[in-house]
């Protein structure tokens, strides 16, 4: 205004009187004034309406974590499906008059189903809501079973495998979204920890369960009459109980859900759940669109997403290779029957769930320290903030962490080399269970962190790239057993584990600085696609730059 003032007075004759310089001035400080109230209203006609004070969830304690111990139940049915079938594959080779060989390649492609469904289910959950696609692979996950309990051919077993696969595999992204949806990041870790504890322990207790079930009169059969039944009862319980939890669909929960998101307690009580109302400026688009597995490419195809898929991917497949070569040694070694090799599994199941539990409390303790170290008080408060070291608060324990896990690993191989007592190499598999879970356990939530509008979908991606990695790894480790010895064998499982490590150096170091370059494309095409459609779904704004940016 000064500059304003000082020109007006410039111009001026210098006969100029007292009065209309006076006049002059006050009209300069009235266009001054009225510009700056123009400005003040276009900028609180834009602003983005204030988060902070919005509850994450309105669910209730209780709610929530009965939400989080049906996703966890749901998450059981993946590594319940491809696990309690290996003791039984020399009894259905045997029935069905075809090679090991034969039916061991039925385990390689249940795995790649197992890898490649999800991105379909996924990008559909993150979209349609989690309660359409939860019916919809509970219901061919239990079809598929009680075709194969009463399969007699190996080509139909084969197909059914597959579809099986289709069925359950979805079940870990899901139960992971469902998590993310009513948990805040400041409490995710001791959440995820639990739900991880469940994945992992399934692969211990399968084969166990499938081993006392091959000794009933149905034989192998008798492992699909159990998942058909237990996979009956969750799909009752999901279908009559559990609320829509997707984001895109009810928000933080207080937007009624409508259609097939609503469970039969909501359809009968025809009410909205008793919660406070979020602005409608904040309320999601409700859009529903089919699946696009090309999605999760796009995800895959973030620098900052690859890096930790790669590192979970190669825990993963050192974890198969483990739990693979473990049945064909104590047979070898020990001379063990099929229930007894099952019940070997147990320490590991055992390490897992420990190992999944205190990492998730590991988790929040870190969390909070962090944002404790750079100056954030409300940690309930962080969301998605770029300034927000993510990377730190989930990663900076994985490193000595994978170190642990590889020595434990080229022991273990060389145990069996050694052919000494079998409670050495329970221990070893205890301790392995224990760190491994660690690690993949800070994998899943920061992924779930980074991608917390897609949980569904970035899980998925996750699913795709450690379960091909993971089929590569298994159909190779017994291979290399026998050239080499388990000794040198897992030597190299070992090594590769090892390789990990670096990867986390490199995302803790580069990872917030891809992450908020990333953040600040979205900024950007948001602001130019709301220029053009005020309407536009800011997910959909998102998906597309991530699409664009891979090309």
């Amino acid at each position: 205004m000064d500059e304003k003032i000082k020109a007006g007075l410039s111009s001026a004759p210098d006969t100029i009187n007292r009065d209309s310089l006076v006049t002059r001035i006050g009209n300069v400080e009235s266009a001054d004034t009225t510009q700056q109230a123009d400005v003040n209203l276009e900028k609180s006609s834009n602003a983005v309406p204030d988060t902070s004070s919005i509850p994450y969830s309105v669910f209730s304690h209780r709610m929530k974590v009965a939400i989080c111990v049906i996703a966890t139940c749901s998450g059981l049915f993946s590594p319940l499906a491809i696990n309690i079938y290996f003791p039984s594959i020399t009894q259905i080779a045997q029935d069905l008059n075809v090679s090991v060989e034969k039916i061991n390649i039925t385990v390689t492609t249940f795995m790649i189903m197992q890898g490649i469904a999800p991105s379909f289910w996924g990008t559909l959950a993150d979209s349609a809501g989690r309660r359409p696609v939860y019916v919809s692979t509970l219901l061919l996950f239990v079809f598929a079973n009680i075709a194969l309990a009463l399969q007699d051919s190996y080509a139909g077993l084969a197909v059914l495998r597959m579809i099986q696969a289709a069925g359950s595999s979805s079940t870990i992204a899901l139960g992971a979204a469902t998590i993310a949806d009513v948990i805040g990041p400041s409490e995710r870790g001791s959440y995820m920890g639990f739900f991880s504890s469940g994945v992992m322990v399934a692969p211990a207790i399968a084969p166990v369960i499938g081993g006392l079930l091959s000794q009933t009169k149905d034989s192998w059969r008798a492992s699909f009459w159990f998942l058909f039944g237990a996979g009956g009862m969750l799909l009752i319980v999901l279908f009559v109980w559990l609320p829509e939890t997707g984001r895109q669909i009810v928000g933080n929960g207080s937007i009624k859900p409508t259609g097939m998101n609503r469970s039969l307690i909501e359809i009968f009580q025809q009410s909205s759940r008793n919660s406070e109302t979020i602005n409608n400026d904040l309320a999601p688009s409700r859009r529903k669109k089919l699946g696009n597995p090309l999605r999760c490419l796009a995800l895959i195809g973030q620098i900052h997403i690859f890096l930790i898929l790669i590192v979970n991917a190669l825990i993963y497949t050192a974890f198969y290779c483990v739990t693979v070569g473990f049945s064909s040694q104590l047979k070898i070694v020990y001379n063990l029957d099929t229930l007894k090799i099952g019940l070997c599994f147990l320490p590991y199941g055992i390490g897992c769930s420990v190992g999944s539990i205190v990492t998730g409390k590991v988790l929040d303790y870190e969390f909070r320290r962090v944002a404790k170290k750079y100056g954030f008080q409300d940690v309930g408060a962080i969301r998605s903030d770029p300034e927000f070291k993510i990377e730190e608060a989930r990663l900076s324990i994985a490193p000595p962490m994978i170190v642990i896990v590889s020595l434990l690993i080229a022991g273990y191989g060389w145990v069996f080399r050694q052919e000494i007592s079998l409670a050495v190499p329970l221990i070893f598999l205890f301790f392995i269970g224990l760190f491994v879970t660690g690690v993949l356990t800070f994998v899943q939530v920061i992924l779930v962190d980074l991608c917390s509008d897609e949980t569904a979908s970035v899980t998925a991606s996750n699913n795709l790239v450690r379960c091909l990695m993971g089929a590569g790894g298994s159909a190779l480790i017994e291979t290399v057993i026998r050239h080499i010895g388990s000794g040198w064998a897992y030597v190299i499982v070992a090594f590769m584990t090892l390789l990990s490590a670096p990867i986390i150096f490199v995302e803790l170091k580069f990872g917030q600085q891809w992450r908020k370059k990333r953040h600040e494309k979205q900024q950007a095409r948001t602001a130019e696609a709301k220029l053009i459609n005020p309407e536009v779904d800011q997910i959909d704004i998102e998906r597309t730059g991530d699409e664009k940016d891979k090309q």
